[in-house]
Parts: structure tokens; sequence; C-alpha cells
């Protein structure tokens, strides 16, 4: 519309100068160098304008003709470009089916036909990496170190190339460096983590999740963990150390943060009653049993107590009074009952907890019962041999490999997983049984198909379930279920 209106406003400026000029026919005269022009005023207006079309179109040729060698040269730039970067993408898929060969035949393609340098030294690096020349690899990457712009992704690479031969101390260098380039880049920020973690600097790591909460690497849960575990992890530096008074602030200030970390609780509690403070002992024990019950406190629980055994009953209940119907609550009473000679209460408490769930320890207590209260050796032997097939006690195990460990760490000591160390129960592995055609032709019983007893897996059968005696039936001791074996 804007251009409709335009053209009409010429169109009709210049239709209005070509009447007035029509009526208004002066003449001109113009007299230089010697010569004489006469002629219309409408006829010299026409006259200029012809001169001054041929000066544009004179200039408009200059500049194409001036310009040429740029356009040219884009041109074949462009060219240049395109073939470069086809030996780019040919060089990283080489690179991905893993020739070699070929890759390196690409890398001298997109050093020709490239100017930048740093994707030629990338893919020469990742092609000798590949090709196990780990020397030729570090060689390009540090040459990337020497542009701003590249110098992230050679810190990156020699990163990896540290990490590949277990040099921790230079790994850890050249993850701090990446750092401090790109403070938000989630992946370093992990990896830097790891690395301070098996490094055992406590306080790098706390600062760091700072970073990494500003990145969004953590959640806010895991975040309050991973604080936590660090804290936790210096507090028990200190205990070695023989700082027992900071010990204690570290793993109250641990404890704050997560109430329900057993490690920090276990930890605390502990040293408390090797300091021969039973009653701050058993307060942080209470504290832990509402919301996180388990063997590890019990135990201590019934080191700090003394008097005569009524009493410590008194006591237990006390402790199990904050959570009834966890397992480990039954369990405690049961082992403060026995030592007092309370055999119903002792039994009673033994059948809740093993009506739940089946453990080694579970038999051998009632073993004990058995033993102390009706003198009975034979049925005894018989619980304790149950005991070797039943499901392992829980201790502090790896959640990662299953690796076990006498005490807390912060980190494995054998796959490293951080923060995978917890008060549990190893699964119950059994070999799957072979079967026969005869057995296939089986129909199983109501009973079988209602409750199974394992679930297998790949030849593996991992059992989950309960036994079904309870504990409480010595006469099918030593016959385990169809379809399983004794534990391994």
């Amino acid at each position: 519309m804007i251009r409709l209106l335009t053209f009409i406003l010429i169109t009709a400026v210049l239709v209005g100068c070509t009447v007035w000029f029509a009526d208004n026919p002066g003449r001109m005269t113009v007299v230089w160098l010697g010569y004489r022009f006469d002629g219309s005023i409408g006829m010299v207006a026409l006259a200029l304008l012809a001169l001054t079309a041929i000066c544009v179109l004179i200039w408009r040729g200059w500049t194409i003709i001036a310009n040429s060698p740029g356009w040219v040269g884009r041109l074949l730039g462009s060219r240049r470009r395109k073939k470069g970067q086809q030996a780019l993408t040919m060089g990283l898929l080489e690179l991905a089916s893993g020739d070699v060969r070929q890759a390196l035949k690409h890398t001298r393609a997109v050093d020709r036909y490239l100017e930048d340098d740093t994707l030629t030294r990338l893919l020469t690096a990742q092609a000798a990496e590949l090709d196990g020349n780990n020397d030729a690899a570090k060689r390009q990457f540090e040459a990337m170190l020497e542009k701003p712009d590249s110098a992230f992704f050679g810190l990156r690479g020699l990163l990896q190339l540290s990490l590949k031969t277990n040099d921790r101390e230079d790994a850890l260098d050249y993850a701090e460096r990446a750092h401090r380039l790109r403070p938000r880049n989630p992946a370093v920020i992990v990896t830097l983590f790891d690395l301070l973690l098996t490094s055992k600097r406590w306080d790098r790591a706390l600062s760091l999740l700072v970073d990494a909460q500003k990145a969004e690497v953590f959640g806010e849960q895991e975040l309050t963990r991973r604080r936590a575990l660090l804290i936790t992890a210096k507090a028990e530096d200190a205990i070695a150390s023989g700082e027992n008074a900071e010990a204690i602030k570290l793993l109250r200030k641990a404890l704050n943060a997560a109430g329900d970390f057993t490690g920090a609780a276990v930890l605390l509690a502990g040293l408390y009653r090797d300091l021969k403070q039973e009653a701050k002992a058993r307060d942080v024990i209470l504290h832990s049993w509402r919301t996180t019950p388990s063997a590890a406190l019990g135990a201590i629980y019934l080191d700090t107590l003394t008097g005569d055994p009524l009493a410590q009953v008194k006591s237990v209940e006390k402790l199990a009074a904050t959570n009834p119907d966890h397992v480990e609550s039954q369990i405690i009473l049961a082992e403060a009952a026995l030592l007092a000679d309370l055999w119903g209460m002792a039994r009673s408490n033994l059948e809740k907890a093993m009506s739940r769930k089946t453990e080694a320890r579970h038999y051998r207590l009632l073993a004990d019962l058995e033993l102390r209260e009706k003198q009975d050796g034979a049925k005894a032997r018989d619980l304790l041999v149950k005991a070797s097939h039943a499901n392992p006690d829980p201790d502090w195990r790896c959640g990662a490999c299953g690796a076990e460990t006498d005490r807390w760490v912060v980190s494995c000591p054998s796959c490293h997983s951080f923060g995978s160390v917890e008060w549990r129960s190893p699964l119950r592995v059994h070999q799957a049984p072979k079967t026969t055609a005869s057995d296939t032709e089986m129909t199983p019983s109501k009973d079988a198909a209602q409750k199974p007893a394992a679930i297998e897996q790949n030849g593996t059968i991992i059992d989950h379930s309960n036994d079904d005696d309870g504990g409480s039936d010595s006469d099918n001791a030593n016959t385990p279920q169809k379809g399983t074996q004794p534990a391994v």
C-alpha cells in the first residue's frame, strides 16, 4: 500500500512538472568555450536528467568491477568451507566406525580447506586417542590450550586422557582449570567432585556443591545428602586425629542437615559411648530410631545400658516405643528380654519379627532361647542349621557393588561409589534348578502359585521372600523350599 502511494505521488509530481514546462516554454542560452547553445527549458532539464542517469550507470559499473575480486573470493571460500565441512563430517563418521586411517585422511582435508585449525586438532587428537597413541593426542590437546576459544576443549581432552591413564593428580589439575573456565558445566562439576572425593579434599568438595546448586546438577535432596556425607567424612578424619570435640560438632551438623543419616548417627553415638557419655549416646539413638532404626544403632544402645537386666528392658522398651512397628524394635526387645530371662516376651517379639522377614540372626536368637529356656540342644542345633540357610544379617554394604565394609565410609573401597555404603541386608541369591520334561508336565500346587519363593532372572533366583515356617518349627529345618537351594 505504501509503495503504491509513493508511486502515485512520484507520477503526479512528474506529470505536474511536465505540464508546467509545457505551459511555460521559456528559452535558455548557454555560451561556453566559444560555443553557444539555445534551447527550451524542458530540453535542458531532460538533458540534465539523462546526464545524471549516465553518471549513475558508470558509477555502478565501476563498483562491480572494483568489488569483483572479493566476490570471486567469497564464492571460492564458500566452496572451500563446504568441502572442509564435508571432510570434517566424514572424519567424525570414520572415527565413530573405528577406521583411524580414513579419519586421519579426512583430517588432512579439513586442514587444507578450513583456516581454523581447532577442528583439525580436535579430530586429530581423537583419532590418535582411538589409535592408542596417547602422546600424540596429548600434544594436540595441549596445542588447543593456546587459543581461548579452544582452551576448554583441550582441558577436557587432557582430563579424559589423565583419567584413562589413572593419573589422578594431573586429572584433578585439569578439572580445576576447566571448572574455572566454565564453572557451570555439569560434566566438569561431576568429574571434579569425584576427583576431590578420591583425594579426600572435603572442604573443596563442599564449596563445589555451591556451584553444583547454581548449575542445577543435583536436586535439593541430593545436595543435602551429599553435604551431610562430606561433613561426616570430615568428622571421621577428626576422630582418627583425636579431635573428638570437632568430630562431635561436625556430626551434629550432619544430622541437622539429614536427620535420617544412619552413618552419622552411628559415628556420633559410638563416639559418645567411647567417651563414657552413655546418656548422650542414647539420646542420639532415640532421635535417629524414629526414622531409621538399624541393628548397628541397637548394638550401641545395648552397650550403653547399665544396671540389672530388668532395668535394661525398661530402657529398651522406651527406645522401641519411638518406632514400635519396625522389625528392629522387635529384635532389640527380644535381645533385651533374652538377657533378662523373660522367655515369653523374647519369643513373642521374635515371632513378630520373623513373620515379616527371617534372617540368620533371628534363628540364632531363637536357638539361644530354646537352649536357655528349655535346654533343648537338638532343636537349637536345628535352628542353627536353618540360620546357615537364611538371609544374611545386615551390615555396612555398598549398594552399587555389594561389597562389605567393617564401618561406614563416604566412598566404597571397592567401586569408589560416593555415598553408597549403608546399613543394609544383601540379596539372597540361589542357583536356578535345572528343569526336566517331567517337571514341565507337572502342575504347580495352589500354594506355590499364590506365593512364589523367588524371582528368576537369567538362570539365577533372587530371593526376597520370607521363610514359610517362620522359624517356629524345627522339623523342616533341613528341608529347603522346592525350586531353591541353600543360599550362597
